[in-house]
């Protein structure tokens, strides 16, 4: 009998290639605006609720920076990017959700993002069907690296969370994983993972191929 019995996706940075975008569009706004090391600030944001990241902005830059206009030029920016180019799907995550689909596996996602965000990508790439649970990070009082939106996941889909596998990539999603008592599964996407992050996590991934191999062996099917 496998230990795994679900599995719930981080979405920016596992399923899809966003985070990049968005580091993209803080890096063209640090050129206009000449803001230093923007994108090192960006990136300390990455798994961070909204309200997290203007707490974070605000203690970096200060009080009165302008969080609401930068915001809406990036959100802006990056979705003129998707509409012109497409949603970018992480390499092996279809081939993944198909197969926990195939033999009906509990499958959870669980992202910072808002709700409605997450909706809106998932009709876009046509992957909202492989989800029992959809958890965006407005949906609850403290997002990550708080473990509740992972006990929520868990909650709704039913299943203890000892014996579910979070697949993330940020350090905030792998301490909010670990600390819901799951089992978490590190793909690193833009950020090289720590000493604590790997020492939280049950393993390293170079990517979700790799990911799909394991819970094959995992689970059995």
């Amino acid at each position: 009998m496998s230990r795994i019995k679900a599995v719930v996706f981080d979405m920016d940075g596992v399923l899809f290639d966003t985070e990049r975008m968005y580091l993209d569009a803080w890096s063209v706004l640090g050129e206009h605006k000449n803001i230093s090391d923007i994108e090192g600030t960006a990136k300390k944001c990455i798994g961070l609720s909204i309200p997290d990241t203007v707490a974070l902005l605000r203690r970096t830059y200060g009080e009165d920076f302008p969080v609401e206009e930068y915001h809406s030029f990036i959100e802006s920016w990056v979705r003129e990017k998707i509409q012109r180019d497409g949603m970018p799907v992480k390499r092996g995550a279809v081939q993944l959700l198909e197969y926990l689909y195939s033999i009906d596996f509990t499958v959870g996602l669980a992202s910072s993002s808002r709700y409605q965000k997450i909706m809106e990508h998932l009709e876009r790439t046509g992957l909202k069907k492989y989800f029992k649970v959809i958890i965006g990070g407005d949906m609850i009082a403290h997002s990550k690296p708080d473990p509740e939106i992972y006990k929520t996941a868990c909650m709704r889909l039913g299943v203890e969370p000892s014996q579910t596998a979070a697949i993330e990539d940020s350090k905030n999603g792998i301490i909010s994983a670990y600390c819901a008592g799951m089992i978490p599964l590190l793909v690193p996407d833009l950020v090289a993972p720590d000493g604590e992050m790997l020492s939280m996590a049950e393993k390293c991934f170079e990517s979700l191929d790799e990911v799909m191999v394991y819970l094959k062996s995992e689970i059995g099917r």
